[in-house]
């Protein structure tokens, strides 16, 4: 049974959650508490599998209390609810929390975030793979894009194009400002899909304050090898971006979804560089290994998932759209999706068939991600396309 601690300092708050919640008391043990050092204490007597919390308390506010519950429990799923928006506050979060929910919640909100995670948790069966995820801190960005934006951040003439344009070549810079921008913080309404739109919403003095105040980016610091080897990823994403946004064009798909291609596409390898930054000698050893295996299969045997399921997790846990998520969680074995309606997802398998090969290097060889898988493409219509794909993407 899923166990699911909710924080706050009022109890006329806490009562109505409880009596909102009703319903999910056969499939959730919840426990209500009035302050982070109850929420904490019944942690260290059992581990809770969610935890959410307001904001504003009294002695521990909720970006303090969600600090130590990932260091006490990184496999716990960390939900803040706020009704206040000044920025500090809100920033504060970024690092511990995974998901911003805005007050006034309604009961059908909470419940749906609740059971999104619940869903997500069926992706990965490995709890030790699950816990490396929620307990990620945030991911090493490129040491000269890194080096860039710190120097567009304080110029004088700094500029929302300007960052964009330095944060697109970074995965891991364009994964955290679009969660950011997504929050319930700061979209009020749909979801941003575009970097440019991204930073504009937050705005250059917000962004300089997670830049250069709260350090919300990290600056990769190993080995130059290693450094070239998060190039090479960074590089494939790139381009498997712009192949996905150009299928997306070819099919007729509004501005929205091919923009949301090429999100996914930037962030499709964010597992793959998950799985890198936490075990460099053992991703090398699966690149070497393995015979004729597609990448996908060698990283399952290697770590219990592949690469492009444990960046669907991780974009899922941080609240990206469920289209994004579906298309980056299938986008090798597409007719393992149940619907056929993500154009997204087509776009992304298509790029990853008809793209570059997969090299840690970024130089030439590498491994094929994945073939052409025919039935779906019949399934959704595009197969008659694939020639004219295969023209307009020609070097």
């Amino acid at each position: 049974m899923l166990r699911i601690a909710f924080v706050d300092d009022e109890p006329n708050v806490l009562k109505g959650i409880s009596r909102a919640l009703m319903s999910m008391r056969g499939a959730w043990e919840m426990v209500f508490c009035g302050s982070g050092a109850e929420a904490l204490a019944q942690m260290r007597e059992k581990p809770f599998d969610i935890v959410v919390t307001d904001m504003r308390m009294p002695e521990m506010d909720g970006a303090e209390l969600l600090s130590r519950v990932r260091a006490l429990s990184p496999a716990t799923v960390r939900i803040i609810l706020s009704g206040y928006a000044e920025s500090d506050a809100i920033l504060r979060t970024v690092g511990p929390a995974h998901i911003y929910l805005a007050k006034p919640c309604s009961a059908e909100a909470l419940r749906q975030a609740v059971l999104r995670q619940i869903a997500l948790r069926a992706l990965l069966e490995d709890p030790a793979l699950r816990a490396l995820l929620a307990g990620l801190g945030n991911l090493p960005s490129l040491p000269d894009v890194y080096a860039r934006l710190q120097e567009e951040l304080i110029s004088a003439n700094s500029s929302p194009r300007g960052i964009a344009a330095i944060v697109a070549e970074d995965v891991a810079m364009t994964a955290e400002l679009m969660r950011i921008a997504n929050s319930a913080f700061f979209a009020a309404s749909g979801h941003v899909t575009s970097l440019l739109s991204a930073v504009s919403l937050l705005g250059v003095e917000v962004i300089q304050t997670l830049v250069l105040r709260i350090g919300v980016f990290r600056q990769f610091s190993g080995k130059p090898e290693q450094a070239q080897v998060l190039e090479g990823m960074t590089r494939h994403s790139l381009i498997a971006a712009e192949i996905a946004q150009h299928i997306v064009v070819m099919e007729g798909g509004d501005d929205a979804t091919a923009k949301s291609a090429r999100i996914a596409g930037m962030l499709s390898d964010i597992g793959r560089i998950v799985l890198f930054d936490a075990y460099p000698q053992r991703y090398r050893a699966l690149m070497a290994d393995g015979g004729g295996l597609p990448l996908h299969l060698r990283e399952q045997q290697a770590f219990g998932a592949a690469g492009t399921l444990i960046g669907a997790y991780l974009l899922g846990l941080w609240g990206f759209s469920d289209q994004i998520v579906e298309a980056v969680a299938h986008c090798q074995t597409p007719s393992a999706c149940p619907g056929r309606d993500n154009l997204v997802l087509t776009a992304l398998h298509g790029a990853f068939a008809l793209g570059p090969p997969f090299s840690l290097n970024g130089g030439e060889g590498g491994l094929v991600m994945c073939p052409l898988d025919q039935d779906y493409l019949n399934a959704t219509g595009c197969a008659p396309h694939l020639r004219h794909w295969r023209d307009v993407l020609a070097p």
